[in-house]
């Protein structure tokens, strides 16, 4: 491991800085929570409302303190950073009722992240998707899911329900969908026909913003990842159930990627990219990780392990396809660091997700789904979140 830090100057230099600032440069750069909370959130919204979705009662959806909710004022909605899951709150931006655009845009969040990702990432200062959405005229609202990482077929309901309430609210037949990162696989799930709720055609526009249509390997190709997220603590998940640590090893299944950990969204997004894209073989434990087994610094149950325990769900989504009156659209971002951090460099993508990934869009049109924009930016997988040039794509797929 060593000797991969020292093949990066820049992550020398990044890894120099000391305590509580080289997390928050960790946060940043690489798309890593480290357990700093937030107030002040609600700002950005004109209300907030907190909603039961009675399908969901009693259904199990295991949390771990790096991933409870950290936003104080979501923690204050929800009444517990750990909410149960047939809880979700519903956020309605200023001008939800007025705006000149009058079909309701609904933002759902990718992993690991809130409504409150669209407005102000982390706190720090970015004027995000929501805010240049309002500019534009649209009529802006936004889920927060009970869990960060949770099963995508629960957040598939959640989304239903939202779906439902936002109708309500404004009196409108249909919304647009733009949903992000893992967020998409819970809406895509929706309009599948796939979720308890079926399908009923109130959604107008689906657009995906860097969504693994194909899905993602990141965890097991990219080892030394693993073990940055142990150290700090963040909200991230584990493609190991074991790590060595303080002379011994150590059981973090509960931190783990498989079914008895508490990210069960996750293994839903997972598929194999080795056939296609080599792995790193300079990475510590590269062998182990991927394909399972005892490693100098882990312990992996491997990524065929973790697929199954998913459900191999890509490979299902695939098969069947959205239904076919929904026309969608898809933007992949190019660009594979975070700033001075580099990340997934394997092969072409945004640095956690393959452009062939997210630009895969035959089984979504399987059953006659009209795809409607295919396009790429120059931006990294963060940068869906804030950047203009996002906001100014979304603006041409809505307009009316």
């Amino acid at each position: 491991m060593l000797d991969l830090i020292a093949s990066y100057p820049a992550l020398v230099n990044f890894m120099s800085t000391a305590g509580n600032d080289f997390y928050r440069r960790l946060s940043r750069d690489m798309f890593l929570n480290v357990g700093v909370k937030y107030k002040g959130s609600s700002r950005f919204w004109d209300r907030v409302e907190l909603q039961q979705v009675t399908s969901l009662k009693g259904k199990d959806e295991p949390h771990c303190p790096q991933n409870e909710h950290l936003d104080l004022d979501i923690v204050d909605r929800f009444n517990s950073a750990a909410p149960a899951a047939d809880k979700y709150l519903l956020h309605c931006a200023p001008g939800w009722q007025s705006n000149q655009h009058r079909v309701p845009a609904l933002l759902v969040p990718g992993a690991g992240l809130d409504a409150n990702s669209f407005t102000d990432l982390y706190a720090m200062g970015y004027e995000g998707l929501q805010q240049q959405l309002l500019e534009l005229g649209y009529r802006v609202f936004a889920v927060t899911f009970s869990h960060t990482h949770g099963d995508n077929f629960i957040q598939a309901e959640q989304l239903a329900a939202a779906i439902t309430r936002i109708r309500e609210l404004t009196g409108t037949e249909q919304v647009d969908l733009l949903a992000y990162s893992k967020g998409g696989t819970a809406a895509r799930i929706y309009l599948s026909g796939l979720s308890e709720t079926p399908y009923r055609g109130d959604v107008r526009r689906y657009l995906m913003l860097g969504t693994p249509n194909m899905g993602i390997d990141f965890p097991f190709r990219n080892s030394l990842c693993n073990y940055l997220i142990y150290i700090s603590g963040s909200n991230g998940v584990l493609a190991w159930d074991k790590v060595f640590s303080l002379g011994s090893m150590v059981d973090v299944s509960r931190r783990s990627i498989y079914r008895d950990g508490s990210f069960p969204g996750q293994c839903q997004l997972l598929y194999r990219w080795d056939d296609v894209y080599k792995l790193d073989m300079l990475q510590q434990d590269w062998w182990s990780t991927y394909y399972g087994g005892s490693g100098l610094l882990s312990h992996s149950r491997g990524i065929d392990q973790a697929i199954a325990d998913g459900g191999g769900l890509v490979e299902r989504l695939d098969a069947v396809g959205l239904q076919p009156e929904i026309d969608f659209y898809v933007l992949a971002g190019n660009n594979n660091s975070f700033n001075i951090f580099p990340g997934d460099e394997s092969g072409p993508g945004d640095g956690l997700v393959f452009l062939e990934s997210v630009l895969y869009t035959d089984g979504l049109a399987r059953r006659g789904a009209a795809l409607k924009a295919k396009d790429t930016l120059p931006i990294n997988h963060l940068e869906f979140l804030y950047s203009r040039q996002v906001a100014r794509w979304v603006n041409r797929q809505l307009e009316e």
